[in-house]
């Protein structure tokens, strides 16, 4: 849980930032539209919940017990806001 939460807080605060700063382009299609259609927060909000499903799914399918299908959702969306965080402050750094 700790990482899906420093994840997901990090992630999110840096998408604001990236979104008010520095030319964003939100890097899933997925979450560039539910940005724009339902704005930021919620979108970004969105964006995690389906993220959620499309890791949780095919392991619960796979035969994954409660939870190991937890820990891979919480700790994949987890890992991947904290790489989507990273793009984030590298953008508004202009790194990236």
């Amino acid at each position: 849980m700790g990482v899906f939460l420093l994840g997901v807080l990090a992630d999110m605060a840096s998408t604001y930032v990236a979104i008010t700063s520095a030319g964003f382009i939100e890097g899933s299609p997925v979450g560039a539209a539910f940005i724009t259609r339902y704005g930021p927060l919620p979108g970004m909000v969105l964006t995690k919940l389906v993220g959620m499903v499309v890791i949780g799914v095919p392991v619960a399918l796979a035969g994954g017990s409660r939870r190991i299908v937890a820990v891979a959702m919480f700790g994949g969306v987890g890992a991947l806001s904290l790489l989507a965080a990273l793009r984030n402050t590298l953008l508004v750094i202009g790194v990236w």
